[in-house]
Formats: C-alpha cells, sequence, structure tokens
C-alpha cells in the first residue's frame, strides 16, 4: 500500500508541475524526501515548515479535481495548525516495525530501476509538496518518530562578563559578585552584571587610566565617575581615566556601546573611535565601531551631538544616524527609528532591512561564533528580524531561513551559510 500510494503522489506532481524537470529513480527519490526531512532540526520546526508549504500550495489554487478530498483535508489541517492531533489520531493506526519491514523490502526491487523524468513547477516547490503529500499520508507519520530523536547543535546566548585592567597591572575579573575595588581618588563597586563608579576622599593626586574589556559572548554596564552611564556590547573596549579632570571627559570606544551621558554643560563628553569624534554635553547615543567592520554608526536617540569625521563636521538630531565609510571616507546621514539600535541594551535583537553580513557579524559575538559564506553575495542580502537576545540560538535562525534563500548550519564554533 506504501508503494502504491507512494507513486501515486508521483503520478499527480508528474501531471500537475509542468514546466521545469529532473530525473531521479524511485529508490534515490525517496532517500532524498526522507534525507531531508531528517535534516530538520525539531519536529516543532518541521510542522512549522509544512503549515507554510501548505499555504503555498493552496495559494496555486488546486481544485477537488487534482487532490482527493482526505489529501485537501489533511493539507487544510496542517495549514490551521491543527497537523499535531491529526498525526496522533493517525500513528494509532500503524505498526511501525511492521511498515519499516514492508518499504525496505519493496525497496529492494528499486535499487537499479530506470530513470524517470519528473516535470515540476520550481524545484523547491516539487521538493516543498512532495514532502507534504509524504507526511500526510498516513504510511508516512513513522518518519515524525524518527525525528523526535534528531538532536540540535545549542548554542546558548552571551552574559554579563568583562575584565578591568588598570594602568599596566593585572586584568580583574568584573564577573565576580558584590565586590568593593579601591583606586587612586575613585571607588568602585561590583555587583550584579555591573560597575559603579564613585568618588573617594583621598589625598594622592594620581590619576589612573582605566580599561574594561569585554570579550565574545558578553556584555557589561558601567557608570563612570561623572554619573554618565555605559552599556558595553560584546567584544568591546572603554578606556577613560578613573576620574575626569580639567575641561572635557574623554573615553576611547572600539567596539559598540550605548551611551547616557550625564548633564555637565561646563565639561563636554567626548567619545573617540578610530574615525570618529563625538562630542555632546548630555544625551543618549549609539556607536557602533568594530575594527573589522567597514563602517561605523552613530545614532542619536535624545539631545544633540556634534559628530567630527576626518575635515568634516556634523551636527545630530534625534532619530539621525550618520554612517561613516572607513575605506572612503565619507559619511551619509539618515532619518530611523533610534530605538532599534539600542534595543540590544533591553535584551532584544532588532534588524530592519539590514544586509545578511551586518546581522551575522552581531549574532557571532554574542554567540561565540564564526561566520563562513558559500557565496560573497550572500552577505548583501537582507532581513527584517526582532528577537529574544537571550534565547537559544537556532530558533533565530530558522526564522532567516524561512525568510531566505539560504541555509544556515552549525559546525561546533562555526556558522556556515550556504
Amino acid at each position: 500500500m506504501f508503494l502504491l500510494s507512494f507513486l501515486l503522489r508521483i503520478f499527480f506532481i508528474r501531471k500537475f508541475y509542468k514546466k521545469f524537470q529532473f530525473s531521479l529513480t524511485h529508490f534515490s527519490f525517496f532517500e532524498y524526501i526522507r534525507k531531508s526531512i531528517l535534516k530538520m532540526e525539531s519536529i516543532k520546526t518541521y510542522i512549522e515548515r509544512a503549515r507554510i508549504w501548505a499555504k503555498l500550495i493552496l495559494s496555486d489554487d488546486l481544485s477537488n479535481s487534482e487532490l482527493k478530498d482526505s489529501e485537501l483535508d489533511d493539507i487544510h489541517s496542517v495549514a490551521s495548525g491543527k497537523y499535531e492531533s491529526w498525526r496522533e489520531s493517525q500513528i494509532q493506526k500503524f505498526d511501525e516495525k511492521k511498515i519499516w519491514r514492508n518499504i525496505e523490502m519493496k525497496l529492494k526491487v528499486f535499487q537499479k530501476p530506470e530513470p524517470k523524468i519528473i516535470r515540476l513547477l520550481k524545484p523547491w516547490r516539487s521538493v516543498a509538496a512532495a514532502v507534504l503529500l509524504m507526511v500526510l499520508g498516513t504510511e508516512s507519520y513513522f518518519i515524525f518518530q524518527d525525528l523526535k530523536t534528531v538532536k540540535t547543535v545549542e548554542v546558548l546566548p552571551g552574559e554579563s562578563l568583562a575584565y578591568l585592567q588598570v594602568d599596566n597591572q593585572s586584568k580583574i575579573d568584573l564577573s565576580v559578585q558584590d565586590t568593593l575595588l579601591l583606586f587612586h581618588q575613585v571607588n568602585a563597586q561590583v555587583d550584579s552584571g555591573q560597575l559603579v563608579y564613585s568618588t573617594a576622599e583621598s589625598d594622592q593626586s594620581k590619576i589612573e587610566t582605566h580599561t574594561i574589556n569585554v570579550p565574545s559572548k558578553g556584555e557589561y554596564f558601567v557608570q563612570l565617575s561623572d554619573g554618565t552611564k555605559v552599556w558595553m556590547n560584546s567584544e568591546s573596549s572603554l578606556k577613560f581615566k578613573s576620574k575626569f579632570t580639567g575641561q572635557q571627559r574623554v573615553v576611547d570606544l572600539v567596539g559598540e556601546a550605548y551611551f547616557e551621558v550625564a548633564k555637565n554643560p561646563n565639561k563636554p563628553f567626548i567619545v573617540r573611535t578610530a574615525n570618529t569624534y563625538v562630542k555632546v554635553l548630555g544625551t543618549k547615543f549609539n556607536i557602533k565601531a568594530y575594527a573589522d567592520e567597514a563602517y561605523t554608526y552613530t545614532t542619536l536617540k535624545e539631545g544633540k551631538v556634534k559628530l567630527i569625521m576626518d575635515d568634516k563636521q556634523q551636527v545630530m538630531a534625534p532619530n539621525e544616524q550618520v554612517v561613516f565609510d572607513k575605506t572612503k571616507h565619507q559619511y551619509t546621514k539618515r532619518r530611523v527609528d533610534a530605538s532599534i539600535y539600542s534595543a540590544w541594551t533591553e535584551g532584544q535583537f532588532v534588524f530592519k532591512d539590514e544586509r545578511l553580513e551586518d546581522i551575522l557579524n552581531s549574532l557571532s559575538r554574542w554567540y561565540g561564533l564564526k561566520v563562513f559564506y558559500k557565496h560573497a553575495q550572500q552577505k548583501e542580502e537582507r532581513f527584517s528580524i526582532s528577537v529574544n537576545r537571550y534565547d537559544e540560538i537556532q530558533p533565530l535562525l530558522n526564522h532567516i531561513e524561512l525568510t531566505g534563500d539560504i541555509h544556515l548550519k552549525i559546525n561546533k564554533s562555526a556558522l556556515i551559510v550556504e
């Protein structure tokens, strides 16, 4: 019965899709479909994809004359999200071991068959249709049983992690809890993933240079001695004086950080990167300035800043972003929703029509992965995503796959784009 049903489904596909063609044997076709299913990371994801495929097939206006009533009912069940209850009812009717034995015996007949020509509308849609019809066929319920044993690679998100270096002394691990650090003219309280500076009474005039380094899979919050708050992203460093003296408050940034600058009209706050110089009095803004990226992004959320790039200057207003091209030494200014670019400080990844390379760069730093592309042009594909930053990475990758023509897989610490 399985073989007969299987051949009938092949006949249906051949009858309906007439524009493209490729050659497959019965045996290799079955193996192709089965392996495609078993590659999926979990039964939950597979059901979601089946639901999408069902909607795609239904959009082609398949009529009752082209599908059996039972098959149409099954497709509608998947499309409406009722598939799981339907599948459980079908499982009760079959003996899994017996079905496997019958299939293995019958497949021996097709180990060396003549090639069959199957005409298809589009390769990916043919596979979708074939997989869906096989799934909806009651004989193939055992494939879902196998899927329950498929294990995915679990890649966990980052956490509060940073190191403090004072002048040229040894690094201090800031992951320790409830610790008071004593320095010249300032103290620093370490607790719950944050470092808070405060001024201290001291007869010493020495001012130290402090550098906070946040590694891959890390983030950290620091409140400077003047009250300025800084959220630091993965693979970032911030260098500053333990106590701001003179007429300016200067910090040096590599990587990404979000600033809420304490107001002081008499002492401007300045953020220096390798290519830009941001001068403010009191405001909220995000700077993304990684050394290995071609662009520096400055995004203003509140207040007003003056941005200096080489011999060029720009005064920015809220919800404006300046993108500086480090190769061409040119900049562009555009209107944006600034909250998107600071969403990472609130536990969210939000990307709106962003290049795949920029998205995966952010993910790779947070999840501790190295990205490899099979084709360079894949970097330019654009996506819009909004997900929880503290979730495991696989659901996020699934979302990208479902909305684009790419495949993402993880091999140890490598994220491979195919």
